[in-house]
């Protein structure tokens, strides 16, 4: 018997739930670019309710240009003009992360990182929010919160907006891991949607 590979298992998500998706194999709804032709790409895109699901792994000839990654997007009209990640604190804050910030909440300070070009924090980095991450950094690790115009193309109904997202580096394809990533994730972007929105 052959063993199913983590591609076949991802696809079982959406179709147990009744969902619309899309792979490398059909494009009928969703737009993938990709510049070279040398590349080999799978991906697999999903709705669920008002977020994007996208596992997207790719491998190309050029250097530095292959790319693993899973998360959730939702579109985000925030007034402001603001961009910024959150990460969890590690060894790698040193050297790597430009543009941090301060929220003053020791809690939030103490543990996770904000990078930002604006010198401004948003005020829905509360400490429920932070707990809602670090639930799921606890079990999905390396994880990110991104706001940013245009980051991912990947979705052509995100192509070009503002995004909020929750991504890690690395194909999630399990039903456990996809639960805590789509349900605590989902809940923990409609936290930050909504204070900003307050």
């Amino acid at each position: 018997m052959n063993e199913r590979n983590a591609f076949e298992i991802l696809l079982d998500y959406p179709k147990e739930l009744g969902l619309t998706y899309d792979t490398h194999q059909s494009t009928d709804k969703y737009y993938l670019a990709t510049n070279n032709p040398v590349s080999k790409t799978k991906y697999v895109v999903f709705k669920k309710d008002s977020l994007f699901f996208c596992a997207f792994d790719s491998y190309t000839t050029k250097v530095y240009t292959s790319k693993t990654f899973s998360g959730i997007y939702k579109s985000f009209n925030l007034i402001e003009d603001l961009e910024f990640n959150i990460y969890k604190k590690d060894w790698l804050d040193y050297f790597i992360r430009y543009n941090k910030r301060k929220t003053g909440l020791k809690p939030i300070d103490q543990y996770f990182t904000i990078t930002s070009k604006s010198k401004c924090i948003p005020r829905a980095l509360t400490e429920q929010s932070i707990s809602l991450f670090q639930k799921i950094n606890d079990n999905i690790q390396p994880i990110k919160l991104i706001v940013q115009k245009d980051y991912i193309q990947v979705v052509k109904e995100l192509k070009d907006k503002k995004v909020i997202g929750l991504e890690t580096n690395q194909w999630i394809y399990q039903k456990k891991d996809l639960d805590i990533l789509i349900n605590l994730g989902g809940e923990l972007i409609e936290n930050i949607i909504n204070a900003c929105t307050q």
